[in-house]
């Protein structure tokens, strides 16, 4: 491969690579004429540069954790609407050959444009806030990401504060307006604000069934029954504490739920072992104490959310999924769903948009929303759904890839209980101060 040089002796291959921070993962970014095309040899490079099939990529670039095994994929795009191309790969350290592209990852999305702007694949950018627009080719769907730039490249002092992350930094916005309908083809799969479900016991429950970026169906935790006050709070493992009954409840519920968004041939199994759809309650705002010992005032939030989900087991979130958090936001500013009624009056209750902040078991986060209304709710679109990340360089330099690495790793598609199981624990916005 004419991109890939040798070592002098011919037993090492070097490739340009940079490390990336982006939100709370790092990611390895590679400019896309640098490697070879999916299905091409990119999979077991990559293997090769983390250091797979060792858990603990020690001879490699390493990465012990999910949230550090990420490659970003970057080039210069040839759509007329978009800046750059970025190909998301997720690889598994606790399965020795297995990565995905079933996904997308909203932290390593943040330092997409760090990246391109460093490498100079977008001209013409000007000093101050530019938006570049990146296609994720996973979701064949568009990103716009908002960075301050100064001499060309992203800004990295700024006063951005991310839980998890050490200090402070610039802002970058990263906007999934986009993103509606992704696995259904319609933001509101059932055509549909509300939705009544059924239960089996006789009892009714109104639900908002969303479909942006990640599927969910949202409910009032009043309406739940069985005690559900919406402020319940997840072991640190994820499982529930109670009220009594509420698994065997959540797990009706999504069923159901994805019943009336067209997969009318999932189980009950099926779904016990799918992340999607989330299944949200909704409560007014209310003081409490987070899993990590800090306070919510009832005054600084709009409501307070939980995010259900499977994966082998019916648990809850300990903060929340960027994605559920992304679709939350694009339910809350529509009036009439059932996010929208638990509002205050004012200009998001109103269907104008704006900020827009929710608590969850770790804290809480802010979104900036802005809807453009139509009577049919599947054709509503939106200006701006954004949430805030930090991202910056690390390093860049060339990777050593052993030309002689012993028995070949055969590499294999992750199976979608693995990617969703993932997608749960990695796609997480923590607290924002």
């Amino acid at each position: 491969m004419s991109y890939i040089q040798h070592d002098r002796n011919n037993e090492q291959m070097l490739l340009p690579i940079t490390l990336v921070r982006g939100g709370t993962s790092r990611g390895f970014y590679f400019e896309g004429k640098n490697v070879p095309k999916p299905g091409e040899g990119l999979e077991e490079l990559v293997l090769a540069v983390r250091g797979s099939p060792d858990a603990m990529g020690m001879d490699g670039l390493g990465g012990d954790s999910a949230l550090q095994s990420k490659i970003a994929v970057v080039s210069p795009s040839s759509r007329p609407d978009a800046d750059v191309d970025y190909t998301f790969i997720q690889i598994f350290p606790e399965a020795p050959a297995s990565l995905t592209y079933k996904m997308n990852c909203g932290n390593i999305s943040a330092g997409v444009p760090v990246f391109a702007l460093m490498k100079n694949m977008v001209p013409d950018v000007k000093d101050g806030l530019n938006t570049i627009r990146v296609y994720s080719t996973n979701t064949k769907k568009m990103m716009y990401l908002t960075v301050d730039v100064l001499n060309g490249e992203a800004k990295v002092a700024g006063d951005c504060e991310m839980d998890g992350v050490p200090g402070t930094g610039s802002k970058v916005l990263v906007d999934f307006r986009d993103q509606g309908g992704a696995l259904t083809g319609k933001l509101f799969p059932s055509g549909n604000l509300v939705d009544t479900i059924t239960m089996d016991d006789g009892t009714a429950i109104d639900v908002t069934i969303t479909d942006m970026v990640n599927p969910c169906a949202f409910f009032k935790a009043a309406d739940f029954g069985i005690g559900l006050t919406g402020l319940e709070l997840p072991n640190p493992n994820w499982s529930l504490k109670g009220p009594p009954g509420i698994h065997d409840r959540i797990a009706e519920l999504r069923l159901k739920a994805s019943h009336l968004m067209g997969w009318t041939t999932m189980t009950a199994e099926e779904s016990r072992h799918s992340t999607m759809p989330f299944a949200v309650s909704i409560a007014p705002p209310a003081d409490y104490t987070t899993m990590t010992g800090s306070q919510v005032k009832a005054a600084g939030i709009d409501l307070v959310a939980r995010f259900y989900a499977g994966g082998g087991m019916i648990g809850m979130h300990t903060a929340a999924p960027g994605s559920g958090s992304t679709c939350l936001a694009a339910a809350v500013a529509l009036p009439g769903t059932i996010p929208n009624q638990v509002l205050g009056d004012g200009p998001l209750k109103s269907g104008t948009g704006g900020d827009f902040t929710f608590a969850h078991p770790s804290g809480e986060i802010t979104f900036h929303t802005e809807p453009n209304l139509d009577k049919d709710p599947n054709k509503t679109s939106y200006k701006t759904l954004h949430f805030p990340r930090t991202a910056r360089i690390i390093c860049d330099g060339t990777v050593y890839i052993k030309e002689n690495r012993g028995k070949a790793v055969t590499w294999e598609e992750a199976d979608d209980y693995t990617a969703s199981s993932f997608f749960m624990l990695g796609d997480t916005v923590s607290v924002q101060r």
